[in-house]
């Protein structure tokens, strides 16, 4: 007999990285999926080695995609959290030596802490003098909260945020542009009023609607108005 929590997760993670085309979130999952292994691709160096933390790691959706460039991928996350082999203290403290982590990966978690930039500190505390940060959250997103849902950003201002906590931004790269993040929302929006029958399929053109409204959309556009931004850092350097 399987173990109903294993299933769970096992869903979570399966609708995270394999969205059905029904899904009221099939675009933006699948490009944020897409996104987050092209940052991996492009950045981490695939010898398997690296030491990697899952900060606020939920169900650890995005663990295989960093498969093959680390050697150890652990999740942290508050005690309430099965998945978690990390358990932050009170105040989102991560039990590692500082500057022992090559890459911190943060997906979907920033949105929903108190203090970003606190959260940031300690994503920057972990990592050693070579490693980096691999972050996504929110440009333009429906309220979601987990238990909390508290930022959004644009483009500029997460940039200021995470350099202001000592990083040097590499790449920014949206998801999701403008016009197909407001449909994204319009549909959010009239969906709530939907039987839920009906939702499945409506929610499969609006989808529809929103792959196209992206397509036609700049990659400079996108990058500057999207509803997610994927964002790699690294520690910046002391001045001499």
């Amino acid at each position: 007999m399987s173990d109903p929590r294993y299933d769970d997760v096992a869903r979570a993670v399966a609708e995270r990285l394999h969205p059905s085309p029904f899904s009221e979130r099939w675009i933006a999952l699948s490009q944020l999926r897409d996104a987050l292994a092209g940052a991996a691709s492009r950045h981490l160096p695939r010898d398997g080695r690296l030491e990697l933390v899952d900060y606020g790691c939920g169900c650890m959706p995005y663990r295989a995609l960093f498969a093959p460039y680390v050697a150890r991928h652990r999740g942290a996350d508050f005690a309430a959290n099965p998945c978690a082999e990390l358990v932050c203290g009170p105040s989102g403290g991560v039990p590692v030596e500082a500057g022992s982590v090559d890459v911190v990966l943060s997906t979907q978690v920033l949105e929903h802490v108190s203090d970003p930039a606190a959260y940031l500190e300690e994503c920057l505390r972990m990592i050693g003098p070579h490693g980096m940060l691999i972050l996504s959250t929110h440009g333009y997103w429906m309220y979601h909260p987990d238990p909390v849902d508290h930022w959004r950003w644009t483009s500029s201002g997460l940039r200021l945020q995470i350099e202001r906590a000592g990083f040097v931004v590499t790449e920014l790269r949206g998801v999701m542009g403008l016009g197909a993040s407001a449909m994204q929302l319009l549909q959010d929006a009239v969906l709530r009023k939907i039987p839920g029958l009906l939702r499945p399929p409506l929610a499969f053109l609006f989808q529809v609607g929103i792959a196209v409204l992206d397509a036609l959309t700049s990659t400079t556009s996108r990058d500057a108005d999207a509803c997610t931004f994927v964002v790699v850092a690294r520690r910046r350097e002391p001045t001499p």
